[in-house]
């Protein structure tokens, strides 16, 4: 994203944009029993922290990132006495974390290649959600640019070696009463054995 995009969303936001979507993602919701709720998650373009709130609530501590610091006030002022930590970022150029994560979360933004390489930064056992627009001949609503939708196996591709929990792709309606297409993820990377860590460690 360019300083000009950084502008865009910060007037939306300023503007009251997404003022009354309060809700966590719908299908974190849904995936919520398969979270651990100790460690770290990771939010990306978390907005004004909708997710990130739901997920500190449940225990986790998370890192909010986003681009726009207008949204990131906002969900600032809502998190009092919650555990996250807000960071300022254009995630189009990359982002590198500092710390491994329990949950990384990637609702509606399209960076599949960052997605894969944050990969490697989920923890044994730690959960992948990511939802986005699917490419679809009957989609209602979101992006018009196909770039910003994946086409279909676009997510189960990403998810090549994780352990898929569950994998959907369709119309979906909104919280919001809005009909949108959707691809759907959760998967969880696989804990290491008892043997993979004694060959890791020479001990076989």
């Amino acid at each position: 994203m360019s300083a000009a995009d950084r502008r865009k969303w910060d007037a939306r936001y300023r503007d009251g944009a997404f003022v009354e979507r309060t809700w966590p993602s719908e299908f974190l919701v849904a995936c919520a029993d398969w979270l651990p709720q100790r460690g770290w998650a990771l939010d990306l373009a978390c907005g004004a922290g909708r997710n990130a709130l739901f997920l500190a609530r449940r225990g986790l501590a998370v890192d909010a990132v986003d681009i726009s610091p207008i949204a990131l006030a906002r969900g600032r002022d809502e998190s009092a006495g919650l555990a996250i930590e807000w960071h300022q970022a254009d995630l189009e150029a990359g982002f590198t974390p500092t710390r491994g994560y329990d949950v990384i979360v990637n609702i509606r933004y399209v960076n599949l290649p960052l997605v894969t390489a944050l990969i490697g930064h989920l923890a044994p056992g730690g959960a992948l959600v990511v939802e986005q627009h699917l490419r679809h001949e009957k989609a209602e609503v979101g992006p018009k640019n196909p770039a910003f939708r994946v086409p279909p196996g676009a997510l189960r591709q990403l998810a090549e070696g994780l352990d898929v929990l569950t994998d959907e792709e369709g119309l979906f309606r909104d919280p919001d009463n809005r009909v949108a297409a959707l691809a759907r993820l959760c998967a969880r990377r696989r804990r290491e054995s008892a043997t993979a860590r004694a060959q890791a460690h020479g001990m076989l």
